[in-house]
């Protein structure tokens, strides 16, 4: 007989959340999952409850793990979303090792009745097809499908690295210039993240010093910013390179910003070169397959009132 126990956390746990969760997202297409230092920020801070941090285990031992957060900083993507003037709560969805999809709908069921005794109004979460199953959880726990931007629908496609540079003429990309160019691209990435200008600079000026990065472009017309990305590996697995911001004002643009990243990306010897297909970009979706991208996931956020 098998007996799952959800308990709220308690000090020593992080350490095998993070075990578990480097077993669960090892074969995402993008694996994200928090560090041991990252966790222990978050269970450490002033405001945190541990009755919203939940951790299921089987005979004993952990097989999955969620969490929410409640207020102004509980937004999926940016800060905290409102509805009627009330702050809601954002949900991590449940993660759980294989074969234990009971453990899931235990963790579910906890915090849902976490959230409604804390008279949270309303659940946000993010579903991916990537996460086994957690589409068809968020539905069956009677969230619906939410579309506002940013946070709304993404698909998510990669380019295999390995089938070499595409030939294309490259001519208005230029490597990103602190002096020339922070200014307008912390506009594009604080209108997009939702975030101040100042902090936008800030994580530019970050990402730019950062040894990992790959690709920092920019696109210019008559001094007029018309495309900006830049690109990281993940942090769980280098084989996987991403953007982490990109836009661009017109299809010739895009082309010419992917194709340069596709380049660098295969000097830094990754496998893999995934691209968030979000918001605008989404009407250029058919543009990625012609240029030989794969469509591998998609995500989108939903939403389940706690107020009946």
């Amino acid at each position: 007989m098998v007996d799952y126990l959800v308990k709220p956390y308690e000090p020593g746990f992080e350490e095998e959340q993070v075990r578990v969760g480097l077993e669960i997202v090892k074969h995402w297409v993008w694996p994200f999952q928090h560090n041991l230092e990252s966790l222990k920020t978050i269970y450490s801070a002033q405001d945190f409850d541990p009755e919203t941090a939940l951790f299921c285990f089987k005979n004993g031992k952990l097989v999955g793990f969620t969490s929410a957060r409640i207020g102004e900083q509980a937004g999926v993507v940016g800060p905290g979303v409102k509805r009627g003037g009330q702050l809601g709560a954002t949900l991590a969805l449940p993660r759980v090792l294989p074969d234990n999809e009971e453990a899931a709908d235990l963790l579910m069921e906890r915090i849902i009745n976490v959230l409604k005794s804390r008279n949270v109004p309303f659940i946000q979460t993010r579903a991916s097809s990537m996460h086994p199953n957690s589409i068809e959880l968020v539905r069956k726990w009677d969230f619906k499908e939410h579309n506002d931007f940013p946070l709304g629908y993404k698909l998510y496609f990669h380019y295999v690295l390995e089938k070499g540079e595409l030939n294309m003429k490259i001519k208005d990309v230029e490597i990103f210039d602190s002096s020339n160019d922070l200014d307008d691209c912390a506009i594009s990435v604080s209108n997009f993240f939702k975030t101040s200008e100042e902090q936008a600079k800030n994580n530019i000026l970050e990402i730019n010093s950062s040894d990992d990065l790959i690709s920092h472009l920019v696109i210019r017309k008559d001094g007029k910013l018309e495309g900006y990305c830049y690109v990281l590996p993940s942090s769980l697995n280098k084989d996987i390179i991403a953007t982490f911001h990109l836009e661009a004002s017109n299809e010739e643009y895009l082309k010419q910003l992917l194709v340069q990243v596709i380049a660098d990306c295969i000097k830094k010897e990754g496998k893999y070169f995934l691209v968030d297909v979000i918001g605008d970009l989404l009407k250029y979706k058919e543009v990625f397959a012609k240029l030989g991208f794969d469509e591998v996931a998609t995500w989108g956020i939903f939403e389940r009132s706690l107020e009946y």
